[in-house]
């Protein structure tokens, strides 16, 4: 287990209110605590019919990003490295993930970091570094270059949120140490207003918003491919409709993480 550096949080804003999103101008509902999607009726009955709506916001915070205002008590990030390390800290954020799930992240590189405040863990996350963030739900694996890094399933306990503690991780993930700061990248569901207010706050802007209606996970209509630095390769990337049989089925469960 390695330190990687100690910081301390910024002052308590965050804001549960309708966020005005910079694409066409859509106003996306507050009231997330009930329903995932606009109409609650109709996606309880797309998945009787096990057919799935993915809404995707891609943001990034260009390197250089804003650096947050931080005050103590310090929090430390860590990187854990091995399973029962990793389960511990989910445990004690009261988050969850399958023991499966960890082994294929571990697998296929990524890594985990734990922020802790006076010793005890108050927040988790994932980072993608090197190669690429598979978005599963469209089927694109986006490169990046090799000192970018993506961040995945942020978790903060309950009793430290509302405290921009979202803004300080991005700004240490941004630190490569050498005084010159990293690309960050990071997805997150359109619809969670939550988490889209957190980026916006720690300097994350939208570069793209991209969907796909899921069909029992094996038939997927999806967005055109959005513009990307680096070429994409995968998985067929410029096709709209996509079929997840034989070669491209195993290609997919490999990838995913």
């Amino acid at each position: 287990m390695t330190e990687i550096v100690s910081f301390a949080v910024a002052s308590p804003v965050f804001c549960m209110a309708g966020y005005r999103s910079p694409l066409k101008d859509l106003q996306i509902a507050p009231n997330l605590a009930t329903c995932k999607y606009p109409s609650c009726s109709s996606h309880m009955l797309l998945a009787r019919l096990h057919i799935y709506l993915h809404d995707i916001a891609v943001l990034t915070r260009d390197a250089g990003g804003p650096k947050t205002t931080r005050r103590e008590p310090s929090i430390s990030v860590h990187e854990q490295t091995d399973a029962a390390g990793i389960l511990a800290a989910h445990k004690a954020v009261g988050h969850h993930i399958p023991g499966r799930r960890l082994q294929q992240r571990l697998g296929n590189g990524l890594r985990f970091l734990r922020m802790d405040a006076a010793g005890a863990p108050v927040a988790t996350t994932w980072v993608v570094g090197g190669g690429g963030r598979y978005i599963d739900e469209l089927n694109w694996l986006l490169p990046m270059a090799p000192d970018e890094l993506w961040v995945r399933d942020v978790f903060v306990m309950p009793s430290w949120r509302g405290r921009r503690l979202f803004a300080d991780i991005a700004t240490c993930l941004a630190d490569r140490g050498d005084g010159q700061p990293r690309r960050v990248w990071s997805d997150v569901d359109w619809l969670d207003a939550a988490s889209m207010r957190a980026h916006q706050t720690a300097g994350f802007r939208v570069v793209a918003r991209v969907r796909a209606l899921d069909f029992a996970g094996r038939v997927r209509l999806r967005s055109a491919l959005p513009s990307w630095p680096l070429p994409v390769r995968e998985i067929d990337p410029t096709s709209r409709l996509i079929l997840l049989r034989g070669s491209r089925l195993r290609r997919h469960r490999e990838l995913i993480a």
